[in-house]
């Protein structure tokens, strides 16, 4: 049985592949690359802008929870009363690290994160697939 399946691929015609094959592998296979580019990049600059608009909430956060505590007042009086600050420079220390407010910054610092990693991301995407052709705009 074996002898006449390898008689039958034996006999069997060559068959060519038509002429512009190739060329359509590779086109297919360059547009599936463009695909995937152009979705990391798109990715990559939605990331940024979604911690753009992040960065400027936790600004204003950040300004309204200073001017609402106490901070704003005991670091003014740093400048006011130096003497006395100088004087208590524990105190004032544990008061101002009190009001200071944590949240609001750390809350900055994550879509600064993000932004960064955002940035990250295209530039090593760039770098790696040698998008030199291609335009920020596009």
């Amino acid at each position: 049985m074996s002898s006449k399946l390898s008689q039958i691929f034996k006999n069997m015609p060559e068959i060519s592949p038509s002429s512009g094959l190739e060329e359509r592998v590779f086109a297919a296979v360059q547009l599936e690359k463009d695909r995937v580019i152009k979705r990391e990049l798109m990715i990559s600059r939605f990331g940024l802008g979604g911690s753009l608009v992040a960065f400027l909430v936790a600004i204003f956060t950040l300004g309204g929870a200073i001017l609402q505590s106490e901070f704003f007042s005991i670091v003014s009086l740093a400048f006011s009363d130096v003497s006395i600050v100088a004087t208590h420079w524990q105190e004032f220390a544990y008061s101002v690290a009190e009001n200071f407010p944590t949240i609001s910054v750390v809350a900055i610092l994550i879509p600064v994160l993000t932004a960064l990693w955002s940035l990250s991301l295209y530039f090593n995407f760039k770098n790696k697939n040698n998008f030199h052709q291609y335009h920020l705009i596009n």
